[in-house]
């Protein structure tokens, strides 16, 4: 999207020692009612090139390509998408969130609606090559602080 800006302005990347925060806010988001039934509560899967995320029942996320079904809204303006990757970002995370992170609660593919910083955040285990990543989303308006409160947990 050529028009699209980043809500952690100057900053799309940090180093934060054991692990990186990227700004992912870009990705298309698309809620939907439909087309995803098969998808259990509390789970995310990767389909074709999209991301689909189960956290609400009768309710999907769909990151990446727009689902063809006929009850859909972008919400691609109105969340951010930040990415915490790296051996130490489950260590950052229990910081400031108080779900059971441990691979036995939350395995790669887990999905919940939880609270990240005081801030409502869909919060999904997304490895990525094998390496521990966490997929936050929030409403744009708090991805600010959000950042900045990871960076400070790290």
């Amino acid at each position: 999207m050529a028009d699209f800006q980043s809500p952690i302005t100057a900053t799309s990347e940090a180093d934060l020692g054991s692990c990186r925060l990227r700004d992912e806010s870009h990705l298309a988001k698309w809620r939907i009612w439909e087309g995803a039934s098969g998808l259990a509560l509390g789970t995310a899967r990767h389909q074709g090139g999209s991301l689909v995320v189960a956290v609400s029942p009768a309710e999907w996320i769909v990151i990446g390509d727009k689902p063809n079904v006929d009850d859909v809204v972008d919400m691609t303006h109105v969340r951010a998408a930040l990415r915490l990757t790296g051996a130490g970002a489950r260590s950052v995370l229990e910081r400031v969130c108080a779900l059971d992170l441990d691979d036995s609660m939350t395995p790669d593919g887990a999905a919940a609606r939880t609270l990240v910083a005081g801030v409502a955040t869909e919060l999904i285990r997304d490895d990525v090559a094998g390496e521990l990543s966490y997929l936050l989303l929030m409403s744009r308006s708090f991805a600010r602080s959000v950042w900045n409160r990871l960076e400070e947990a790290a």
